[in-house]
């Protein structure tokens, strides 16, 4: 058996998999891409949802606890995966470009292979977690909205690399988000000038700590 990085469990030589398993991760597959575009719809809805809101509409408070504990959930995950991101990145070097590196050294390097599946588990867990947001009133939120559309857009570039298999799917992803991120920043400013030499994922993290 040799380790797969979009199966780190598990990998069989290919004369030795049985149909049906081939069966259930081709099912599984189609699975996790049907629930990625139902996400970004769901946060495209809420952006037209936050465009066309009512000028002068005031939501009610209210203490919604599956939200909130939804949201802890995303804030952790979220932090773990920029941790890992930074532990990844090299020198002067991006993170993309050092991960691809990782990948080709797999065998070589049992560090790359333990920090490679608990890349992917992260990001699988935070996509969760986002599809789970999206299925709420996230347009009550808009702020936080526009948090996790950036969150996702830097996702979207890891599973492009760990899932050779639908790195096209994850670029075309990727843009998506970009756009919608773009359109919530018009929407919805900052309040504070943001310097362009501040690097993406200080901005991820400080979205953190904002919320």
């Amino acid at each position: 058996m040799n380790f797969n990085v979009e199966n780190p469990y598990i990998e069989y030589d290919g004369e030795d998999i049985p149909y049906s398993m081939y069966e259930i991760h081709g099912v599984n597959k189609i699975r996790e891409l049907s629930r990625q575009l139902r996400t970004i719809l769901n946060y495209k809805t809420a952006t037209i949802q936050y465009r066309f809101r009512p000028k002068f509409i005031t939501y009610p408070h209210r203490l919604d606890i599956k939200y909130n504990q939804t949201k802890e959930n995303l804030k952790h995950l979220a932090s773990k995966f920029i941790k890992l991101l930074s532990n990844i990145k090299g020198n002067g070097v991006s993170y993309e470009v050092e991960l691809k590196r990782l990948i080709i050294s797999l065998s070589e390097n049992k560090i790359s292979k333990s920090l490679l599946t608990d890349l992917k588990n992260v990001t699988q867990k935070l996509f969760i977690t986002v599809h789970a947001l999206s299925e709420q009133e996230i347009q009550l939120h808009p702020k936080f909205l526009k948090f996790i559309t950036n969150l996702s857009h830097e996702a979207c570039k890891v599973l492009k690399i760990l899932n050779s298999w639908a790195s096209v799917f994850y670029e075309e992803l990727r843009i998506n988000y970009l756009q919608l991120y773009d359109e919530l920043t018009l929407l919805i400013p900052d309040e504070r000038a943001e310097k362009t030499t501040v690097r993406k994922q200080r901005f991820l993290e400080e979205g953190i700590k904002e919320w």
